[in-house]
């Protein structure tokens, strides 16, 4: 028998098309694997991608992954907001660089805009998913990871610069090398970026939307702002605010060296939101253009890896910084705490005329613009060892402890106030109106082990951790995972998996949570007690072909427990006069508070037609398409009495994406849609508790558009064209805060263009 030999092609050995190919990832079991090998759900963004698509911030990777919502903007305290399995990915995702967490601990969530190292990052892992097994508090919903870029090359250099709708400008530069040979390789990268947007096309809806009369509480008339000090209406047009533009800058320095077996990370990101961003006129006034958030967080990593036969151990010391510059406005008018107090005050035994009692929230909350600051620590520490025990098993064993705290965002201040990690007042303990700041910490320390079979066609992986509360003496935890992956054959593929998350009620809650007195406010009366956990169930298969056609499908559930919401009010205990304690703030829901089940489907394609008269057989066309579906089904439990919801709150039943690459010599097309139906708002609870007349219970299904065009004019320099939302489609991003003081709706961007130029040398 003769066997005929094949053939090697040119698409055998290309490299720059293949999108397709073998991504790895490390967020999974904490050791670098294919993902096709791992039991658990994890979506993979290259450099290249996030090239391809234009992504600036964490939010535009986000937008393109997998059933995760994004809101662009969100609100001013997060910046861009997503929801990754009905949970609130700023507060419930852990977020790491490096592997190394980011979001400070003083934080209301993490921080998201252009200020994160998106353009540097050689991948950027979404996995899917509890992982706090193996990575501790609030890896609940999920875990990003993003890692930075490095290189064999002796030099490298790239550079983005570009400019689009609106004011925006952009500027991204990178450059760095490798010196040295053998195992005295020192490794180094510099990069920065700055992003200005000079205002932001909201959707501004003036029949509905910033109309006052709409989220009037309590049955209260117009006097509750037209007599308001902060109250600015445009002329003959009666309950309408003036507006101001909606402006956004971003910052970013960053230092990456690696010599031998030591790691070293620098961040400096800064980040500028307008404040009033995702909330209703009445609550804070959109009149003041100098009303924004300025932050500033600062991050440093020094790693050490020692490598052996039979093991790899990594110690990983961190500290993270975080400030609210004390320069940061907000203009109130009648916010939530407004009315709560207003509505406290009037239940009261001889209580005064509403009149009396406005005119002293306003004095007490309202009276010109307030400031807010904020200033927190964390000190991290880390040490594992992954050993390979035996032919085909893996152990992997770590301690972690991180000391975390600070001053939250406190607002209302009357006077710039300088405010220590403790509380303390560097300045005049007069200007701490209308309540002293509060601030906490926690030292929490975990164990963890896992262990992980890898054969041919069977992959096992089980562990878990323990996790101590020292300082706030919350109950010990255990937190288990196991998964199996079994493969069929070459094609297919056959995984399960079972992991538990947790999240400690973090500094920013206890603050948020007032005692509502006769008299006075006292902050962290009655904070949250529990700690807030979830279960979550997979199971799945894969297929892919060598012909480049790939399938993932999965069935999910979720539960949550003890989840804590926002904006509650209820009498609490009687004093000595008659009059009564208010609790208004934050609340654990005790039990089951969501449950989510559906399934999940990613589809993805690749193919190449080949001109075979041409003398270098160059290709023609290539293309690329991907198609993401998600289906999900479920309710919450919002306590106070309220009935359950009928889906979970900003949450679709049925989202689906489309992306779809054309390569035709130096020129790229890229085309995305994306398309949510009808969500639920977290406006559903606000009838009962809050008596609001208007609310908009639901928001309706949406389809948008974008469209990337990239032409390279050489293999180094390339110009390209963005448009996002094409046909200026009009929808509603995710609830800001999801507490009274929102907007009906929270409208998104509508068309905008950008015109760019990248030079890469790698």
């Amino acid at each position: 028998m003769r066997l005929t030999p094949e053939r090697l092609l040119e698409k055998d050995i290309l490299s720059r098309e293949q999108g397709l190919s073998r991504p790895k990832a490390i967020s999974a079991t904490r050791s670098l694997e294919d993902v096709d090998r791992l039991p658990f759900t994890v979506w993979v963004v290259s450099a290249e991608d996030i090239l391809r698509n234009g992504f600036v911030t964490l939010g535009d990777v986000l937008r393109a992954a997998p059933g995760i919502r994004v809101s662009q903007p969100g609100n001013a305290l997060e910046g861009e907001t997503f929801l990754m399995r009905g949970l609130s990915g700023n507060q419930y995702v852990k977020i790491l660089i490096n592997d190394v967490p980011v979001k400070p601990s003083a934080a209301a969530g993490m921080p998201i805009g252009s200020q994160l190292p998106i353009r540097q990052a050689e991948r950027i892992e979404v996995y899917y998913g509890p992982a706090s097994a193996i990575y501790g508090n609030e890896a609940c919903a999920g875990v990003v990871n993003i890692i930075l870029k490095e290189t064999e090359r002796p030099i490298f250099t790239q550079a983005d610069l570009s400019f689009g709708r609106y004011g925006y400008n952009s500027l991204d530069l990178m450059c760095g090398g490798k010196l040295g040979k053998d195992k005295k390789i020192f490794r180094f990268s510099l990069y920065g970026s700055s992003t200005v947007r000079e205002r932001t096309d909201i959707y501004d809806d003036n029949q509905n939307l910033y109309n006052l009369q709409n989220y009037l509480p309590f049955g209260l008339d117009s006097t509750v702002y037209a007599n308001n000090p902060n109250y600015r209406a445009n002329l003959g047009e009666g309950s309408y605010p003036k507006t101001a533009p909606v402006a956004h800058e971003s910052r970013l320095f960053g230092i990456n060296l690696t010599w031998r077996g030591i790691h070293f990370t620098y961040h400096r990101m800064g980040r500028t939101d307008f404040s009033a961003l995702g909330l209703n006129p009445l609550a804070v006034s959109w009149t003041n253009p100098s009303d924004r958030v300025v932050e500033l967080s600062e991050t440093f990593a020094l790693g050490f890896q020692r490598q052996r036969k039979r093991y790899v151990s990594n110690t990983t010391i961190s500290f993270l910084t975080y400030r609210i510059r004390n320069t940061s406005t907000t203009t109130y008018i009648f916010d939530r705490l407004s009315a709560a107090t207003f509505y406290t005050r009037q239940q009261a035994t001889n209580a005064p005329p509403d009149s009396v009692i406005l005119g002293r929230v306003y004095r007490q909350f309202a009276q010109g613009s307030r400031y807010t600051v904020a200033s927190g620590l964390d000190a991290r520490f880390e040490s594992r060892i992954n050993a390979k025990v035996a032919d085909n098993l893996y152990l992997d064993v770590g301690l972690q402890a991180n000391l975390g705290g600070g001053l939250p965002p406190a607002g209302y201040l009357e006077v710039p106030v300088e405010i220590g990690l403790i509380g303390e007042t560097l300045g005049n303990r007069s200007a701490l109106k209308p309540y002293d700041p509060w601030s906490d910490g926690d030292l929490e320390t975990s164990v963890f082990s896992q262990i992980e079979w890898r054969s041919k066609r069977l992959t096992l992986v089980g562990g878990g951790s323990a996790n101590v509360s020292v300082f706030r003496r919350f109950d010990p935890l255990i937190m288990p995972r196991g998964a199996a992956l079994y493969r069929i054959d070459s094609n297919w593929t056959v995984r399960a998996n079972y992991s538990e998350g947790f999240r400690r009620p973090s500094v920013y809650q206890a603050a948020q949570s007032f005692a509502i007195l006769p008299n006075r406010i006292d902050p962290a009366f009655e904070d949250p007690q529990l700690t807030e956990t979830i279960r979550s169930y997979e199971i799945g298969f894969r297929f892919h072909t060598k012909s480049n056609y790939r399938a993932d499908v999965h069935f999910f559930q979720e539960k949550a427990y003890n989840l804590i919401r926002d904006g509650y009010l209820a009498k609490n205990t009687d004093l000595e006069n008659g009059d009564s304690v208010w609790n208004y703030g934050m609340r654990n829901m005790p039990g089951l508070a969501l449950s989510m089940y559906g399934f999940q489907g990613l589809f993805s394609s690749e193919n190449y037609n080949i001109n075979p008269k041409e003398k270098r057989n160059k290709y023609k066309l290539s293309t690329r398409t991907e198609f993401f579906v998600l289906y999900a089904r479920g309710k919450e439990w919002l306590g106070e009495g309220l009935a359950p919801t009928t889906d979970v709150r900003n949450a679709p039943r049925w989202h689906t994406q489309f992306r779809t690459f054309f390569t035709l010599g130096k020129l790229e097309l890229m085309f995305a849609s994306n398309r949510q139906t009808s969500v639920l708002s977290k406006s559903a609870a606000y009838p009962a508790l809050y008596q609001r007349g208007v609310t908009q219970t639901r928001y309706p299904t949406f389809r948008s558009w974008d469209m990337m065009m990239r032409f390279y004019l050489s293999n180094h320099f390339l110009l390209y064209f963005q448009l996002q939302n094409m046909y200026n489609r009009h929808y509603a991003g995710l609830d800001a805060t999801g507490t009274p003081d929102d907007l009906l709706y929270n409208p998104q961007q509508g068309r905008i263009w950008r015109f760019g130029v990248n030079y890469n040398m790698n």
